[in-house]
């Protein structure tokens, strides 16, 4: 069975809402700061993108039975795998969120029951998890976001089966096994959203303090062009807390923006946002965020788990990188949350059998 449909439209709308007046306070923050032209472009493409991606995601639920979806999906994380001129931590992001796909495919499978195209089905979904993790492994936070991301839905799927093995020593009826799912992937999403924005106040706070911890200054931790980039745009966030000091104009405040394009932007979504449209911005961005998990938390079972932890995932690496204005990386992020969020049942996918 799927996600009923009241239910899923709840959540888009949340989503659809939450994206449009995102668009609307970016075009009128670029009015009020007369922003260079195009500036605004990455802003209002990226939630676009993402409705997008949702509108696929879901549709591609009921198409799954077609033999075109797995190798389409296999031969896109080629493509980008090929494509070495891209940015290699928006890449990994893109690999954190071809693993989910992954195996949201594997639990696809594996709800409805093996057929002649069950082999063919399962390949893909491995060697998209395989590219992915290929992927991923070009950046270290998202590496270890997709390792961290693995052990969580295992243990949710793991604690949900202990829990609900068994109800007063009797086996627990598909029925209650569904609305377990739906509670553990609605409660995963809670937390995703804690952990989200304990990321964002970190970043604040890290970017504030003139040294930081010795941990994050070692080889392997995160670039002392952070530290700069981070610090400039609290500067510029200060100069007008509220409304920001309009798209585009990070890069002509900071000094090391402008000396090198691979820094043009602060490598931190919230602070980008903040310094640009203002604390107005900040909330308009966690509310979007907090609709992603909304709209993959609507599903049920292991694929409502998944869509969440993969969403999360993606804006606790945001947190500390640009990532959002690479439509690949937002268009199949969409496509994830949406696949997630549109499937129902024990499994978390269309059943066949009931």
């Amino acid at each position: 069975m799927l996600v009923p449909r009241g239910r899923r439209q709840v959540a888009d709308r949340y989503l659809l809402g939450a994206a449009l007046l995102w668009v609307a306070w970016v075009l009128a923050a670029s009015i009020l700061a007369v922003s260079t032209a195009g500036s605004w472009v990455p802003y209002v493409v990226a939630p676009l993108v993402l409705l997008l991606g949702v509108l696929i995601g879901g549709r591609l639920v009921t198409a799954w039975e077609r033999w075109w979806v797995a190798p389409v999906a296999v031969v896109g994380a080629l493509a980008v795998l090929a494509a070495d001129a891209f940015y290699a931590n928006a890449q990994a992001a893109i690999g954190v969120q071809a693993v989910a796909l992954g195996v949201l495919m594997l639990v696809s499978v594996l709800r409805l029951g093996f057929s002649e195209r069950t082999p063919l089905s399962v390949i893909s979904a491995v060697l998209l998890v395989v590219l992915g993790v290929l992927l991923a492994s070009r950046s270290q936070a998202a590496l270890l976001l997709a390792v961290v991301g693995a052990v969580a839905v295992v243990v949710a799927v793991l604690v949900a089966r202990w829990r609900g093995g068994r109800v007063r020593g009797t086996r627990v009826r598909p029925r209650s096994w569904a609305w377990a799912g739906r509670v553990r992937a609605q409660r995963w999403a809670w937390a995703g959203g804690v952990i989200v924005g304990l990321a964002a106040v970190v970043v604040v706070w890290l970017g504030s303090r003139d040294l930081w911890p010795g941990l994050l200054t070692g080889r392997w931790s995160l670039s002392g062009a952070r530290h700069t980039l981070w610090a400039d745009a609290l500067e510029l966030w200060a100069q007008a807390p509220v409304v920001g000091a309009g798209p585009g104009s990070f890069v002509e405040h900071s000094a090391l923006a402008a000396s090198d394009p691979s820094l043009s932007e602060v490598h931190s979504s919230v602070l980008q946002v903040g310094s640009e449209l203002g604390v107005i911005g900040v909330v308009l961005f966690l509310g979007l965020l907090a609709a992603g998990l909304a709209v993959a938390a609507r599903g049920s079972g292991v694929s409502g788990v998944v869509g969440v932890v993969a969403w999360a995932a993606l804006a606790v690496h945001a947190m500390i990188d640009h990532l959002y204005e690479f439509p690949p990386v937002v268009l199949l992020a969409g496509v994830v949350i949406g696949w997630a969020g549109a499937a129902g049942g024990p499994g978390g996918e269309v059943d066949r059998r009931g």
